[in-house]
């Protein structure tokens, strides 16, 4: 069990206890499961809309940061350090550092954790109600190379404000990634659901957290209808 202390914006902190395995009973690894191939330098908003149909959200692309979002690295020192060129730029936050990189042609981020906690997370300053994404079966994507596979725990969040927040385990899916390969991470949002996200009120649509050493590029992160029912989800989510 672990526990530290998150501020995820000015002035709000957030105490994250009891990362315990019933708070994440819903979602387990998939055996067997191979990562998926990522897209070669598709922006999941590049497809046009169609009338009645739910488009992939955006969050982080091949601008960086996709507005209202703001993407930050944090630490015990500094839960908000800003990451500058909107999201694309280099910063050395100690535990984690953040520098540009290409991921499968894309425009991203690599995100290098040195030893000690730390983590990696798009924020806005308002909330958003993204329960369709959730009754689309949506998933959490992105596009990933895993340079050092992790040592340590890693927790991937999606919160709505202090202390509502839902997380899942994604340690043994991560530790499974082969290295050097750009590979495509999906993580139903309904996993997030069933750990304690509210869905009405999001306002961090993703955080990656661990406590060790760990170094991974991460490009064109968004929530994508339909994709939790793909066979190389990282994640099943039970009833």
């Amino acid at each position: 069990m672990i526990k530290e202390i998150f501020k995820l914006s000015a002035g709000a902190t957030l105490a994250m206890t009891a990362l315990s395995i019933s708070l994440m009973s819903g979602c387990a690894s998939t055996p067997g499961a191979a990562p998926g191939a990522a897209p070669a330098a598709a922006s999941a908003a590049a497809a046009p809309a169609e009338a009645g149909k739910l488009q992939p959200l955006l969050v982080y692309g091949d601008q960086g940061s996709v507005a209202p979002n703001v993407l930050f690295l944090g630490t015990p020192a500094n839960w908000a350090f800003v990451v500058p060129n909107n999201g694309l730029g280099a910063m050395d936050a100690g535990n984690i550092k953040a520098e540009p990189t290409k991921v499968g042609g894309m425009n991203g981020v690599k995100v290098t954790w040195t030893g000690g906690v730390g983590q990696i997370y798009s924020q806005s300053k308002t909330s958003h109600d993204q329960v369709d994404y959730v009754d689309a079966d949506s998933a959490l994507v992105f596009d990933a190379i895993m340079h050092k596979a992790p040592e340590d725990q890693v927790l991937v969040r999606v919160d709505c404000r202090y202390p509502c927040m839902g997380m899942v385990d994604t340690t043994a899916y991560l530790k499974s990634l082969p290295l050097e390969k750009l590979t495509t991470v999906k993580i139903p949002l309904a996993c997030f659901e069933k750990a304690g996200t509210k869905f009405p009120v999001v306002n961090t649509p993703w955080v990656i957290y661990t406590a060790k050493p760990m170094s991974m590029s991460i490009a064109n992160v968004r929530y994508v209808p339909g994709a939790a029912k793909d066979a190389d989800v990282a994640m099943k989510c039970g009833s």
